[in-house]
């Protein structure tokens, strides 16, 4: 038993862990209809992992069926996530990829290096607090956000970040880049609706969809 609780969760195990530890982050209870969402594969592969990773000793389930990460999980996770936005700023900022490319490149390698590497990545890169996507490195500070759509309307915001639960949509980042909506960009809410959003970009009115309300947050230009 002591050498299973011990043993290192596979790539497929941390996995698990980055993306518990990605939903509790943006807040809200991880049961397992929201962690197959999010990871996109059937309940029944999630029960089947999570009841692994709790014989491990790396999660545990309370009496509601939700999901918590123990001290050595979140450990674990942290690491993990940020391997993952280390690699993303990388490839962005020493390699030229472009922001909205990066997610995929970073799953196939955050399993890959080395803790050596991961040092190294980040005394070159000098220690960077955020992903390019916005999101802080785990115990960076986090700066207040809130979704676009409840910005009130005219008032100049700047895009702080995308949550990480929706990088994982396919398209959906390339999508903002091509209506401008990139982190760091200064836009203003015209008009809010169901099924569209108006938003004004450089002085420039422009249509978007209207989950890009909730999926992208902001925060007050004012702020430094």
């Amino acid at each position: 038993m002591s050498a299973q609780v011990t043993a290192e969760p596979t790539s497929g195990g941390e996995e698990y862990l980055q993306a518990i530890w990605t939903l509790a982050d943006e807040g809200g209870p991880v049961i397992g209809a929201r962690l197959a969402e999010f990871l996109r594969i059937s309940p029944a592969s999630v029960s089947e992992m999570v009841h692994r990773l709790e014989r491990d000793g790396l999660v545990e389930l309370t009496e509601r069926k939700e999901i918590r990460l123990s001290e050595r999980g979140d450990a674990l996770a942290r690491r993990v996530v940020r391997r993952h936005r280390l690699i993303e700023r990388m490839l962005t900022d020493l390699l030229g990829y472009e922001w909205w490319k990066t997610h995929d490149e970073a799953e196939r390698l955050e399993h890959a290096i080395s803790p050596e590497m991961e040092q190294k990545m980040a005394e070159r890169l000098g220690d960077p607090d955020t992903c390019p996507h916005g999101n802080p490195m785990p115990g960076a500070r986090r700066r207040w956000s809130q979704p676009l759509e409840q910005a009130a309307l005219g008032e100049a915001v700047v895009i702080e970040r995308i949550p990480d639960q929706f990088e994982h949509e396919p398209g959906f980042l390339e999508y903002l880049d091509q209506q401008g909506m990139r982190p760091g960009t200064t836009l203003r809410l015209v008009e809010r609706g169901p099924e569209r959003i108006v938003i004004q970009v450089a002085g420039t009115p422009r249509t978007v969809r209207a989950d890009c309300g909730v999926k992208v947050w902001v925060r007050p230009a004012a702020e430094t």
